[in-house]
């Protein structure tokens, strides 16, 4: 039987990792393809999405890499194997590569982001200036509340090398670890609700028929699947806490890893999914019908400025982008 911390076998791990990566990796992929299909420039809303996306790629690597590893040293832990020469290394080995991974999770949270604060920032050409003000102070309280996640981080287990040194056990430790959990979701949740609202508030009050403004405030409250996948998170790490054989330990990496790809899995295909709205809009057909039913025929060149106008990186005002997404 493989080793287990908190009733999950390593194999499990495995599992996540593997079903992420291709879950993540064909949204990505099918979004390549059908920018190839509809052309478009790229812009920095994008970069940070495939930026994101290799961090992902890089971070489940990490714990596919690193699982042999993880059931070997909790294999001694749990009393399955008796200790063996190589086992003071494993635990170095692995408690690095779970540090490395960690890091990574913020980097991939926060990288998209920037990339929905970019995309967003499209809506703002040519309005009030009091929206250009708020879309400034989210952006810096993103930048602010991204380094405090490692500040908590790093301060988890005393020194960057008291990860891998021990220094991850003990009570004080223990709690220092369940304050940066916290913070990191109340960080994390707070900015995307920020992030999440700012287009609503922005096309609330835009006049378009009510069909097309509930898809478009659907699209931009997909954030909220994320969030309650990071409650889940949050919630079940913290009750593993609680328990009295968690008192003193490090907080489980093995829950943490499996939610940990899952949360970011989901932020990036949430990511994705403006630039699906454009695209697919990009590719289908947009057909007009004459008062009797009938459709209209539309020449070529009218139907290449049409296309034209579909581009986002032609987009210059609030009413072009709704447009576009509707």
């Amino acid at each position: 039987m493989s080793a287990k911390t908190n009733g999950f076998a390593q194999g499990t791990v495995l599992k996540v990792a593997y079903s992420m990566l291709g879950l993540t990796s064909s949204v990505v992929l099918t979004r390549i393809v059908l920018n190839i299909l509809k052309p478009r420039r790229l812009t920095a809303s994008d970069y940070f999405v495939f930026i994101a996306f290799v961090f992902h790629v890089t971070k489940c690597t990490l714990y596919v890499a690193l699982s042999p590893y993880m059931q070997r040293v909790y294999a001694v832990s749990n009393g399955e194997t008796e200790p063996y020469p190589e086992l003071l290394h494993d635990r170095i080995l692995m408690a690095k590569m779970v540090f490395t991974a960690f890091c990574m999770f913020w980097a991939i949270l926060w990288s998209i982001k920037l990339s929905l604060l970019l995309l967003y920032r499209r809506l703002l050409i040519g309005i009030s200036q009091r929206y250009t003000v708020v879309w400034w102070c989210i952006a810096g309280i993103c930048l602010v509340t991204f380094a405090g996640n490692y500040f908590f981080y790093f301060q988890s287990c005393g020194t960057i090398p008291g990860f891998w040194t021990g220094g991850c056990t003990g009570k004080g430790p223990h709690n220092t670890q369940l304050i940066g959990l916290y913070y990191s979701f109340s960080a994390d949740t707070s900015t995307n609700v920020m992030i999440m609202a700012l287009p609503i508030w922005l096309t609330w009050n835009l006049q378009m028929p009510r069909s097309k403004k509930v898809s478009i405030l659907c699209l931009f409250a997909t954030d909220v699947i994320y969030i309650l996948f990071a409650c889940l998170r949050v919630t079940q790490v913290a009750i593993n806490a609680a328990k009295p054989e968690a008192i003193g330990q490090p907080l489980d990496p093995t829950w943490l890893a499996i939610w940990g790809m899952v949360e970011c899995s989901i932020a990036v295909i949430i990511g994705c999914c403006p630039a699906f709205a454009v695209l697919v809009k990009a590719l289908r057909p947009k057909n007009s019908y004459d008062s009797r039913g009938y459709r209209r025929q539309t020449n070529s060149n009218s139907d290449k400025k049409r296309g034209s106008r579909l581009e986002l990186n032609t987009i210059g005002c609030k009413r072009d982008l709704i447009k576009v997404l509707a």
